[in-house]
């Protein structure tokens, strides 16, 4: 619903004549549901999750927190096996989705989760307390692999590792992301100073086919503009001696790659595209991640290299 307010402009009688008619458009901001939904497996089913964040549109006030806490949330796999999802701490999953700051998280059992696997035809279905539904079906990406790296290994100072991995049916692109710690104290020597420990570098693949990247350099694209460039340059070279860095590859799924948008990471352009209709909007996505740690150093005993001799 909108609101024209017309404002007449008041001058001295001198510029009366001269005045011009502004208009100013007043939106009622409307107050629906939207629901974040993801199955994010990982290499060991153990570790798989299902976690479901539901809140409200951003200028609401956050009173219909109870309403949403009524909802019921179930996962169904195309063999009927089901997953009901139960409230949990916030904190559970604004870990994933640090970018909101309020709603209602749900989570699966991890006995039911790790019952998933890459490849699954997944729908949900969200009911809530007044009847209302949201709908949604994905299908989680294939299995992948990453070729020839171990689970940790050793990697030389200043030395570039290339990453490659094998194609993940049904992914639309792949998440590449770093977290590298020791990288204050390994650099203060140099004269480069930085202030986060650890220090997350983000990258991406936008295609199913383009399977690799070289780490680090390639690694922080979306944070070129907020990276010291100094710092920037150096990890062009390799990591210091003496740091460690987590590295993962996670393939996702469509309604991910539609639903993602933040600052410079739009991976399928400007606009927003939902996978769950009916009585609210959000996201139902998918992922497949693998990991991998490297330690940057001459002499670590027994770690295998990550480059293949």
């Amino acid at each position: 619903m909108r609101d024209v307010l017309r404002l007449l402009c008041l001058a001295a009688p001198a510029i009366l004549g001269a005045c011009d008619l502004d208009e100013i458009t007043i939106v009622e901001v409307e107050d629906v549901v939207i629901a974040e939904i993801y199955v994010n497996l990982a290499e060991d089913p153990a570790a798989n999750s299902v976690f479901a964040l539901l809140h409200r549109t951003v200028g609401t006030s956050g009173s219909g927190d109870d309403a949403l806490r009524a909802a019921r949330i179930v996962l169904t796999r195309s063999d009927g096996l089901t997953l009901e999802l139960t409230e949990n701490l916030l904190e559970s999953c604004l870990e994933s989705l640090p970018t909101v700051e309020w709603g209602v998280c749900f989570l699966a059992s991890s006995n039911r989760a790790r019952r998933l696997r890459p490849g699954d035809q997944l729908e949900v279905v969200v009911t809530f307390a007044d009847g209302g539904t949201l709908l949604g079906t994905t299908r989680v990406p294939s299995s992948f692999e990453i070729d020839g790296i171990p689970a940790t290994c050793r990697l030389d100072p200043d030395t570039l590792l290339p990453v490659l991995w094998s194609s993940s049916e049904g992914a639309w692109a792949y998440i590449n992301e770093t977290s590298i710690q020791g990288l204050p104290e390994a650099l203060v020597v140099e004269g480069i100073r930085v202030e986060e420990d650890p220090l997350n570098l983000l990258g991406l693949s936008i295609s199913n086919q383009d399977t690799t990247i070289v780490f680090p350099s390639e690694f922080g694209i979306f944070e070129r503009f907020d990276l010291a460039q100094d710092l920037a340059v150096r990890l062009q070279r390799g990591l210091p001696s003496a740091t460690v860095a987590a590295v993962s590859i996670t393939a996702v799924d469509g309604n991910f790659v539609n639903w993602v948008r933040g600052a410079n990471f739009n991976p399928s352009g400007s606009v927003r595209v939902p996978s769950l209709r009916g009585d609210g909007t959000g996201v139902f996505g998918a992922t497949v991640n693998r990991r991998f740690v490297v330690i940057s150093g001459l002499d670590l005993g027994a770690i295998p290299e990550c480059l293949s001799p």
